[in-house]
């Protein structure tokens, strides 16, 4: 594993394991912004709601996590973020990253980098709650994802951040769609960086309308899919 600036100024990491970077090279911070916050619309819901539910697939470094935390405490609405992985990078890479510089609320960066000095390199399996304040609680789930149980019907967004299809298909299938389909709230948004063909598909083929989205500097599409809205029964 590895750091690497982009093109915006800034870093992301290098997994030698996919042969991939956490983010676009194009910029890491671009891509977090336009593909996962302004996809799922996550501004206009902090906005609107006195608490939110969200769910991260591949839940990385944690800047999807950062930029989603800030927004919820600049909004003051209460945020529940459930982030699952099977890895979470070590405390020294997480800080060499500098994401406390990229957010107003530098505390949250600092306070997962301490929970993670607390483990060896591979953490544990199981969940592991962290309570940064009355705002923003983060649940990490680090384990085999597939075989996380997730609730019905409990998430306002989900950001589907996966690794790339061609190197991690088992976060890509039809059957796992499924399982974020049943997992969102009514109307709720899933977003995601991949606009493969198969991916549209398999999320259409879960019940999800989709739209597609000009992508960030690098990328030329990407997918926002939406549950639709179901009438509360009488």
């Amino acid at each position: 594993m590895q750091t690497i600036i982009t093109k915006d100024g800034s870093q992301t990491l290098y997994s030698n394991q996919y042969q991939q970077s956490f983010h676009s090279l194009h910029g890491a911070l671009t891509e977090s912004k336009h593909v996962f916050i302004k996809g799922a619309q996550v501004e206009s819901l902090l906005n609107s709601m006195s608490n939110a539910h969200i769910l991260e697939i591949g839940f990385g470094a944690g800047l999807n996590w950062l930029l989603t935390a800030s927004l919820a405490h600049k909004c003051k609405t209460q945020l529940v973020y459930t982030g699952l992985d099977q890895y979470i990078p070590n405390a020294e890479l997480l800080s060499d990253l500098k994401y406390r510089d990229l957010v107003d609320e530098a505390f949250l960066n600092d306070t997962l980098i301490n929970w993670r000095q607390q483990f060896p390199d591979i953490i544990p399996n199981g969940t592991y709650q962290l309570s940064f304040d009355h705002h923003c609680i983060l649940n990490l789930c680090i384990d085999d994802i597939p075989s996380i149980s997730l609730p019905q019907n409990t998430f306002d967004r989900i950001y589907l951040d996966a690794f790339a299809p061609k190197v991690n298909p088992k976060l890509w299938t039809i059957a796992f769609f499924q399982t974020l389909y049943d997992s969102l709230q009514s109307g709720g948004i899933l977003a995601t960086y991949s606009s493969a063909g198969d991916v549209q598909r398999g999320l259409i083929a879960c019940g999800f309308s989709l739209t597609r989205r000009t992508g960030p500097p690098g990328k030329r599409e990407v997918l926002s899919a939406k549950k639709p809205e179901f009438p509360h029964p009488l």
